[in-house]
């Protein structure tokens, strides 16, 4: 995949729903199902693509350490965004309307960036660089509903059009630096970028198994799945089998 075209991939879904979100009020409904189908396909292609994908490389038994670092480094996170990356909007007394939520922002921007960061992959047999394709379509997936929470949260916060879309536009543009991080680490010649690059890779893996099953086991207020829930699951499920 064209360089261009990949960040390209990374910035256009977040700015279109972010971008809906800011003039059209987003039934929550709705929006439960589409993060139903992100955290579906972003579980599978984690268990059929990305899984298999980060153990076919050395070292398996620290692999397997990174990612269950990234499961929990996502834990940490979630302590300052309160959970906006499976989709939550918390709401906040009037007084706390009055300014930004800069903690929630600053961990949206930190999930975002890491999880740019194993786009610019390395393999470890061939020593060759290329982009993770697969990554891409699922993080466009997963910033779709996280764009579309953002937005009303900070329309929540009493934030102007003009502020509310420059953050949108810093919030598109975390995970293209992360890859952008990546790629310069090994132009100017990171001599461990293959040891850095399987790290970055299974973090991510843990960080995108930790939001998917956050997602997934969240049932409704009565302990129930409904059929509308199950049904996207099902496509996440399939289109993840597809593409990968």
């Amino acid at each position: 995949m064209n360089p261009l075209l990949a960040i390209l991939g990374l910035i256009i879904p977040i700015l279109i729903s972010g971008g809906l979100a800011l003039y059209i009020k987003i039934n929550q409904t709705k929006l439960r199902l589409l993060l139903a189908l992100s955290a579906a396909y972003l579980f599978s292609i984690s268990i059929m693509h990305l899984l298999p994908e980060a153990y076919a490389q050395q070292q398996v038994k620290q692999i397997g350490l990174y990612i269950v670092l990234g499961f929990c480094l996502q834990l940490v996170i979630d302590t300052f965004s309160t959970g906006i990356e499976h989709g939550h909007v918390h709401l906040h007394s009037s007084n706390c309307k009055n300014h930004l939520p800069y903690g929630i922002m600053v961990g949206l921007m930190i999930h975002s960036f890491l999880e740019g960061l194993p786009i610019y992959n390395a393999n470890a047999g061939s020593q060759a660089t290329f982009i993770n394709y697969q990554l891409i379509l699922g993080l466009a997936m997963h910033n779709i509903p996280i764009s579309i929470a953002f937005v009303s949260l900070l329309r929540e916060h009493n934030s102007n059009q003009q502020k509310i879309f420059l953050l949108l536009v810093l919030f598109s543009m975390m995970t293209p630096l992360g890859y952008l991080a990546s790629y310069a680490l090994h132009t100017f010649g990171l001599s461990s970028y293959v040891y850095f690059s399987q790290i970055a890779f299974a973090l991510v893996i843990g960080i995108f198994l930790h939001i998917s099953t956050a997602i997934l086991f969240e049932t409704s207020e009565h302990h129930k799945y409904n059929y509308a829930k199950v049904a996207m699951m099902g496509l996440g499920i399939i289109l993840a089998y597809i593409i990968s």
